[in-house]
């Protein structure tokens, strides 16, 4: 309960300081913000309950557990800080509304990892002077680099190329994954 209170605490100070200075670089690229291990509990509940949400067939495969595992084994090879992860999470969000609204059923709960995969390729991309090569990706996750490659251009089309948020929209979303 009491790390409880101080993630709470720590995030409530975050977004006051993002809305009145507005410092979203900070939080977003730099190093030091690597995200806690409470953090990314809280980021693996709210990425599985995107998932289990929005992508039929999903609850049997992804639990808080899986996804906590999954954000780990990515920060292991490619620490992302908590801002990066916050953006693939938005992007995730946007992939399964845009997927919604277009009735579109490509993300399903057969290929949701390589989804996944892909949707922390584009968000490093964006976000990243220097991001890793598909081929990295495919080495470290054991998986097909011409699957990678189509689907990440199946993502960003359904996304119809739209990566970018105001900061106005990150400290919601923010605000709203650590309801603050």
């Amino acid at each position: 309960m009491n790390s409880e209170k101080s993630i709470t605490a720590r995030h409530q100070y975050v977004a006051k300081t993002l809305l009145s200075q507005g410092p979203l670089m900070q939080i977003m690229q730099n190093p030091n913000q690597l995200p806690s291990a409470d953090e990314i509990l809280v980021l693996s509940n709210f990425l599985a309950n995107t998932v289990q949400s929005g992508v039929e067939g999903s609850s049997n495969i992804i639990t808080v557990e899986n996804v906590r595992l999954l954000i780990e084994f990515v920060q292991l090879r490619s620490p992302l800080t908590l801002g990066e992860l916050l953006t693939a999470l938005h992007v995730l969000e946007t992939l399964l509304r845009k997927c919604r609204e277009k009735n579109d059923n490509t993300v399903s709960a057969e290929n949701l990892g390589t989804a996944l995969v892909c949707i922390f390729i584009v968000t490093l991309k964006f976000l990243r002077d220097i991001p890793y090569r598909n081929s990295w990706w495919a080495q470290k996750f054991n998986m097909n680099l011409q699957t990678i490659n189509e689907s990440e251009v199946v993502i960003l089309q359904l996304m119809d190329w739209q990566m970018w948020m105001s900061d106005k929209s990150f400290i919601r979303f923010y605000s709203r994954v650590f309801r603050v």
